[in-house]
């Protein structure tokens, strides 16, 4: 009886431990059941946030593409045939496809060709007018002729100065022409430079130029710009959150400009670093997927994961109050005594 009763108490611990087994592996397989499936609703709201990025991406593109092409159509409409160029080659050059822009730039072309003498034969290559230094037998006929010469020739440079020091030996010769004269050179020597690589330079010659007339709106968009780029120069590599927004303003509205939305996008991944080092994650991710907009590399990518890792995983911590005295330190306020 004793063995029957011992046999059956082993087989019911048995069953017991067999019972509990089951359970273990049942909620082991629960419990891997909501892992994996919190892992693919996370995989998919990634892949879904990344598609929708890339959307935004594509459409802010777009749309910068579309204001270019509708900036150059207005540009022509009131002969701006040369900045439309500008941007039309910047739109071509990310969207060589684009019919539209082709169409407006071979009209542009076409418009520089005629605009001024459509059925003139081509103007042969001249030798650059010679340097000529003004003494008391010089004739101010001559002169005013070898100065229109010079700005037949578009000889930006050596008119201005030509001009000058006419006028400061004949003041009252042809004063209306010899300042004609010299407001184009002012404004083409001007808008060459601010072109270039002496954009001071140039807005201090177009600001001569306005003195003499006003100024075509092409110059004073130019204008605008390089003032703009020199902003944004100044803090370029001193103060990355100024570089970015100053940068921002003019790759929206003259991209084509001084190289000015890759200027964006370094300010915009600088900043990006500050915000990373600082282990900042969140602000980080923001500025890094704006630079994504305006150029893309493998060290971006990296800091962009980097940064959208550290966003996910990071907590709020108590914004620490300046000025105060540590809690050890505080000298409590007394207790109201009781009345007696």
């Amino acid at each position: 009886m004793d063995k029957q009763n011992q046999a059956q108490n082993e087989t019911n611990e048995g069953a017991g431990r067999w019972s509990v087994k089951r359970i273990v592996g049942v909620l082991l397989i629960l419990a891997a059941l909501v892992v994996g499936l919190y892992l693919a609703v996370g995989y998919l709201a990634w892949q879904s946030g990344e598609t929708l990025r890339s959307e935004r991406e594509e459409e802010a593109r777009v749309q910068q593409i579309s204001r270019q092409v509708s900036l150059a159509q207005e540009d022509i409409q009131r002969g701006g045939y040369n900045l439309a160029l500008h941007r039309l080659d910047w739109v071509l050059e990310r969207d060589p496809a684009n019919e539209e822009a082709e169409a407006l730039h071979q009209q542009a072309q076409e418009a520089i060709r005629t605009a001024l003498t459509p059925a003139a034969p081509p103007t042969p290559t001249l030798e650059p007018e010679p340097t000529v230094v003004l003494s008391e037998e010089t004739e101010p006929e001559e002169e005013l002729m070898r100065l229109q010469r010079l700005y037949s020739r578009e000889q930006w440079s050596d008119l201005m100065p030509a001009v000058l020091a006419m006028q400061r030996q004949f003041p009252n010769f042809e004063r209306m022409e010899t300042d004609r004269l010299l407001y184009e050179a002012y404004l083409n020597l001007g808008l060459q430079q601010i072109q270039g690589d002496q954009i001071e330079k140039g807005i201090s010659n177009l600001a001569q130029a306005e003195k003499l007339g006003d100024l075509p709106q092409e110059a004073l968009d130019y204008w605008l710009w390089a003032e703009l780029y020199l902003e944004g120069i100044a803090y370029y590599g001193v103060n990355w959150a100024v570089s970015a927004s100053v940068f921002r303003e003019l790759c929206l509205s003259a991209p084509f400009y001084q190289n000015s939305c890759e200027k964006l996008y370094d300010s915009l991944v600088n900043y990006g670093d500050q915000y990373l080092l600082n282990q900042d994650y969140c602000p980080a991710v923001d500025y890094l997927r704006e630079a994504r907009q305006y150029g893309s590399s493998g060290t971006l990518s990296e800091k962009l994961n980097r940064g959208i890792e550290g966003c996910a995983s990071a907590t709020p911590t108590l914004e620490v109050i300046t000025g105060t005295l540590p809690a050890a330190e505080m000298t409590p306020l007394p207790l109201p005594q009781a009345n007696e």
